[in-house]
């Protein structure tokens, strides 16, 4: 009976090939779109969860609230890990990352950079469970001057030799001997190091110090202790440590501290939740994802399939009528309806395997570029594992029902009498939930077009906001203070001759977003506080970056007073003296290394030196030489020369040093690199979810034509014209459309207005977006209507009432 029922359900498929393919399409694409963003949902999920002990490690974050600033952070004081692992007995082990940015190592005469560059306790390598392939992590860790590299480094420096005992020059100078070698760190972690270096080796992992945060912390907790216990702890450490670090520097007790509704709150955070639900905070090891982004992405995988199974009931009943007679000599000759249903589910079940097929295949096709688009390195074995094997075959079967029941149910219920006498209007009474669903279509259709528009939007409003610096015409050369013999300020200065440079300046502070991680407390006006940043910029800097001083003036080498002097921003000039003029007044800070009094000389305009999802905050800038990055600002018209020249000159001053460079706005871009690829998959999904509801469209579209083609004929006779029957046919279909975009609207609006709230700096939610939106669906749905129309409009009548 089986493969009787496949037969025929083969010979239906052939026979209507056209209807067939529409059918596998549409269901292919709307399986295939589920299964990449199933890929990807798993993927974002899965972060963190490989490491043996994830249900155990912790992060140590902090909230804090002072002087009318709040926020949140990744890091914790130095003695933090030290002494509660000394003074709490629910903590198995912990240890300490100190982020160290950019390094650049010499082997031989071979100089290679690094970003990915850490200080790190032994314990890292017992905590994680990280294998390494030659020697011993948590040796290797414990002694000064020693490193762990990956093996892809280690192939990198020394080829195919044993690098175990060999030694790199770093930026200080000093020799760093490789201890060992440690397998790739997985690509779903938040923690993606190429360069571990022993904490012995950092100069201030010692230090006592309570008030200043600079360290990632982690612990391990024992077995069956439950975190809000520890959490309930910390309150304590706080008074007993804290508190005369406060008393020492700030000169306030710390129940006032308190009572002033000033808080400095510590709390685990566990490392399975920091990538979908940390957020942007302080001193991130790396960029985290969103819980957000990964259930709109889920609803838009939910939606698209569900589009798709609706296709499938819309097309199989437009062609029921085509059935009707089959079905009712079927009946007739005693065919059960139990039969029946399953004759159709076996057709249904057939052209989803077909669909699951094809799906596979665009899968496997469109990975890589998947990949590109999304930033993930999702590969190809993953189709294979049992767990997407099971997912498919799970697919498959909920698929074949939800697309396959309701056409059965509907055609394997036509009364024969009927049928046989030419009626096939039965299956007209479920045009009511045929419109619902294509209205649940384009309502979410018309939903995905609103958030793609807005998402861009945003991104270009980033793109073209006045961030109060000048970023275009600006090279950043990566590092000169690498130039051996202490040449970086003979590079800055042979640059800035150079034709086409208009000046130079070298700092390691640049407004081009991440975390700075450099506050200290400053006090202004009598006690006014406030946690600032403070950078040491050179007297080049703010002319290079087309800054604007509003008051005073800038930096200048001449005049030696300006070693103790400041230059503040706007907001910084707010927090600490209001209305006043700040020119003049000092600020002073505790725990800096000067530990002095330095006089305002100048207010700079406020700019964006942060994401603009961040407030502009108070900073303070120093005047004197801290190397990072070279930035020239250079004519537009000759930046190949330009950038020739630089090159040129490095390689004259640091022969064998790698050149790396990149432009200020490219940089800049790179910050809201997460919200362009979440931009541009949402605008793929958007097309083929509206490509996919169009084809449900044309499906109820040709039912509707097939039911009415006596009426379209009667009218044709009497003399209507093609275009009053396109519009007599159309106008339902976009009365259905109008309903989705009401509905649609208050929907998008809500969605995209709370992810706007992310922004600190963010475009109004215009009317031209959501009008534009449904100028799109309302035109893409007439042309699909339209299309099947005129077919019905342009038959010939006499076909359709020659049977009257």
């Amino acid at each position: 009976m089986l493969i009787n029922y496949l037969k025929i359900a083969f010979r239906a498929l052939a026979r209507q090939k056209g209807y067939s393919a529409i059918n596998i399409i549409g269901l292919a694409l709307g399986i295939s779109v589920c299964a990449l963003i199933t890929l990807y949902v798993t993927d974002e999920l899965s972060y963190d969860r490989s490491y043996p002990n994830a249900d155990r490690i912790y992060r140590v974050d902090g909230d804090v609230k002072f002087q009318g600033q709040a926020f949140s952070m990744a890091i914790s004081p130095a003695p933090m890990v030290p002494t509660l692992k000394t003074e709490f007995p629910e903590i198995e082990d912990a240890m300490r990352f100190r982020m160290s940015g950019v390094w650049n190592f010499t082997v031989g005469n071979k100089t290679f950079r690094e970003e990915r560059v850490v200080y790190s306790d032994p314990s890292f390598f017992n905590i994680f469970s990280v294998q390494t392939s030659l020697g011993n992590g948590v040796q290797a860790l414990t002694q000064p001057f020693s490193m762990v590299i990956t093996e892809d480094l280690a192939k990198k420096y020394f080829g195919d030799e044993n690098p175990i005992g060999k030694s790199l020059k770093g930026d200080n100078d000093k020799m760093y001997t490789v201890g060992a070698v440690m397998k790739r760190l997985p690509s779903n972690s938040h923690i993606r190091f190429n360069v571990l270096i022993s904490m012995e080796s950092n100069p201030d992992s010692k230090s006592t110090e309570w008030s200043s945060n600079n360290y990632n912390s982690y612990f391990l907790l024992k077995k069956g202790v439950d975190p809000a216990s520890v959490d309930a702890r910390f309150p304590g450490v706080m008074r007993k440590y804290f508190a005369p670090a406060l008393e020492r520097d700030m000169h306030i007790s710390y129940d006032k501290f308190l009572k002033d509704g000033n808080h400095f709150r510590y709390f685990l955070f566990p490392i399975t939740s920091i990538h979908l639900y940390s957020g942007n905070k302080l001193a991130e090891i790396s960029p985290n994802g969103s819980i957000q982004y990964v259930l709109v992405f889920a609803g838009v995988a939910a939606f698209v399939l569900l589009i798709a199974c609706v296709n499938f009931m819309n097309l199989s009943t437009a062609r029921a009528a085509n059935r009707a007679k089959e079905v009712g000599i079927r009946k007739t000759l005693g065919s059960q309806r139990s039969q029946l249903i399953a004759q159709f589910m076996a057709e249904s079940s057939m052209m989803v395997f077909c669909a699951l097929i094809l799906a596979l295949c665009i899968v496997e096709a469109v990975l890589p570029t998947f990949n590109d688009l999304a930033g993930k390195e999702l590969s190809r074995d993953l189709l294979l594992t049992p767990q997407f094997l099971g997912m498919t075959a799970g697919l498959f079967a909920l698929v074949s029902f939800i697309a396959g029941a309701y056409p059965a149910l509907v055609l394997s219920g036509f009364q024969p009498v009927k049928v046989l006498k030419g009626d096939k209007s039965s299956g007209s009474k479920n045009k009511t939930l045929r419109s619902t669903l294509v209205v649940v279509q384009f309502t979410a259709s018309v939903a995905l077009v609103i958030g793609t528009l807005v998402i861009f939007t945003q991104l270009q409003y980033i793109q073209h906001k006045n961030l109060g610096f000048n970023r275009e015409q600006v090279l950043l050369v990566d590092d000169p203070s690498t130039l051996s013999d202490g040449s970086a300020l003979r590079f800055k200065q042979e640059v800035a001759r150079l034709s086409g440079v208009k000046s130079v300046t070298i700092s390691d502070f640049l407004p081009t977003g991440g975390d700075r991680n450099n506050s200290i407390l400053f006090t202004g006006n009598e006690q006014v506080s406030a946690s600032v940043q403070q950078w040491r910029i050179d007297a080049d800097y703010i002319p290079t970056l087309g800054m604007d001083i509003v008051q005073g003036r800038s930096f200048n080498a001449s005049f030696a007073s300006d070693s103790t002097a400041v230059i503040i921003n706007e907001a910084a000039a707010k927090k600490f003296y209001g209305a006043e003029n700040p020119l003049g007044k000092q600020v002073k800070t505790p725990n800096d290394e000067q530990k002095g009094v330095y006089t305002i000389i100048g207010v700079v305009r406020d700019f964006h030196y942060e994401s603009l999802r961040e407030n502009i905050q108070p900073l303070v800038m120093y005047y004197g030489t801290k190397f990072g990055d070279a930035a020239i600002r250079f004519n537009a018209s000759e930046a190949s020369s330009v950038l020739a020249q630089v090159e040129s000159t490095w390689k004259r001053l640091a022969p064998g040093k790698p050149f790396e460079y990149k432009f200020m706005d490219d940089s800049f871009r790179e910050i809201y690199k997460s919200e362009q690829r979440i931009g541009a998959i949402l605008g793929v999904f958007t097309a083929l979810a509206i490509a996919i509801a169009c084809l449900g469209l044309f499906g109820l579209a040709a039912f509707t034509a097939e039911q009415r083609t006596k009426e379209i004929g009667i009218r044709k006779v009497l003399g209507a014209s093609v275009a009053s029957i396109i519009a007599l046919l159309s106008k339902d279909f976009l009365k259905l459309v109008g309903i989705a975009i009401v509905l649609a609207t208050p929907l998008a609006y809500w969605g995209m207005g709370k992810w706007l709230q992310d922004f600190a700096y963010r475009v109004e939610l215009s009317w031209w977006v959501f009008a534009s939106a449904g100028a799109v669906a309302v035109v893409i749905a007439f042309m699909t209507v339209a299309g099947q129309a005129w077919r019905a409009a342009q038959a010939n009548p006499v076909q359709s009432l020659r049977s009257e």
